[in-house]
């Protein structure tokens, strides 16, 4: 296992040369700086938030990889890391003020990719009327420990499109809980896919998984401005009577 790791962490250094900036936001009146690598592709495609739900750090070099590679197809990345808390907000708490920053940079269509543990979170938060939404929701190797019984009824509540990915070697846990809620949802805008020689870190995967998340969210819909509210002249409103 050590090995593997091992191999996996000479991969993605390999790949990861493109250092990321930080993006400044506020949350509770503290100031919190999240890695950010802004979209340097010929055609901008929109904001990707990534939620890092790993504890240890494994999950961090995975996102930071792909981080890396969105960049450069045209994605504006923010990376949400749960392993590295700042001050005394929780990642959720961040999750709000980071997809409102990646809008105000003129990204059109939001997606939020969702890794690893503490999936419930994320699915609880959009589940909400009140919530900010994104254009699409990815679940990538996304699961909970202990497993969260409601969170297929909360995930049915979700009204934009889900993908749920999974490694084809993935952890036993995140498979029986991909298929779980596979078996529960009757939505169309909820697909799954597993990712052929993969495992929960897609150590040689990489690029069947990026091409892939890259169609999926290019065909996602812009976010429409709100149109604004019809005057009625009273005028006419008398004349009406």
């Amino acid at each position: 296992m050590q090995l593997l790791l091992g191999l996996c962490l000479l991969f993605f250094l390999n790949f990861s040369v493109a250092k990321a900036a930080d993006l400044e936001i506020q949350v509770k009146g503290q100031k919190i700086m999240l890695p950010y690598w802004p979209a340097t592709g010929r055609q901008l495609q929109g904001g990707l938030v990534m939620v890092q739900g790993e504890l240890a750090n494994e999950g961090f070099l995975l996102l930071n990889n792909l981080a890396i590679q969105f960049a450069k197809l045209g994605w504006a990345v923010l990376l949400i890391n749960s392993a590295g808390q700042q001050g005394s907000t929780s990642w959720i708490e961040q999750l709000p003020e980071a997809l409102s920053a990646l809008r105000q940079k003129e990204n059109k269509r939001l997606v939020l990719l969702h890794y690893g543990d503490q999936l419930q979170l994320s699915v609880d938060y959009f589940s909400k009327l009140q919530s900010k939404q994104v254009n699409g929701l990815i679940l990538l190797s996304a699961f909970d420990q202990p497993v969260k019984e409601d969170l297929p009824k909360l995930l049915r509540k979700i009204t934009f499109p889900v993908v749920d990915l999974t490694g084809q070697f993935d952890y036993q846990l995140v498979l029986e809980q991909a298929a779980t809620r596979h078996d529960s949802m009757q939505n169309k805008s909820y697909i799954t896919t597993q990712i052929p020689g993969a495992d929960h870190n897609y150590c040689f995967a990489r690029q069947l998984l990026v091409a892939y998340l890259h169609g999926w969210m290019k065909k996602l819909q812009f976010a429409s401005p709100a149109k604004p509210p019809i005057v009625l002249d009273n005028r006419w409103l008398k004349a009406s009577r």
